[in-house]
């Protein structure tokens, strides 16, 4: 999926809405990472670690010292979908935890994502639609279409 094609539907007159409803959710993962990438970060896909048990980050987006850790979210609307999302923020709360336990005794994830010893680590939920909830405990819920707009203003948050 490339940001190309998301701005030609958009030129046609059509919504973001309607452009994301048509892909699934692996195009999905595949547009987010290209709006990192677009915006100057190396990006790695469903990177898995273990500490204490496993886990899963579905995109680890780095530029400088600053990471961020995004779990993409296809959900529509729904009726318990606040809670879905406090309990999804409070997930990647703690994949942070532990990605970040993780990094400090991995020299090799250290090397593969190119970063100095304290990285600035933000949980992220990049979501299709618009939410109710943009922040909870520290870690952002942001449209999609609003990723570019909230990398480039995200010195300000």
């Amino acid at each position: 999926m490339k940001i190309e094609e998301a701005e030609g539907f958009l030129k046609k007159g059509r919504t973001i809405e309607e452009f994301v409803g048509k892909i699934d959710w692996k195009d999905f993962e595949k547009f987010v990472k290209e709006i990192f990438s677009a915006n100057g970060f190396g990006s790695t896909s469903n990177f898995r670690f273990k500490t204490k048990k496993r886990f899963e980050i579905d995109i680890i987006a780095t530029r400088n010292n600053l990471v961020f850790l995004a779990d993409c979210k296809e959900w529509d609307k729904g009726r318990y979908k606040n809670s879905g999302l406090r309990k999804a923020a409070e997930d990647q709360i703690q994949r942070s935890v532990e990605f970040e336990k993780f990094f400090r005794k991995n020299p090799i994830a250290k090397s593969k994502f190119k970063l100095k010893s304290n990285p600035k680590i933000t949980p992220l939920i990049v979501t299709w639609h618009d939410e109710i909830i943009t922040e909870h405990k520290n870690c952002f819920v942001v449209p999609v279409w609003k990723l570019n707009s909230f990398l480039l203003e995200y010195g300000s948050y």
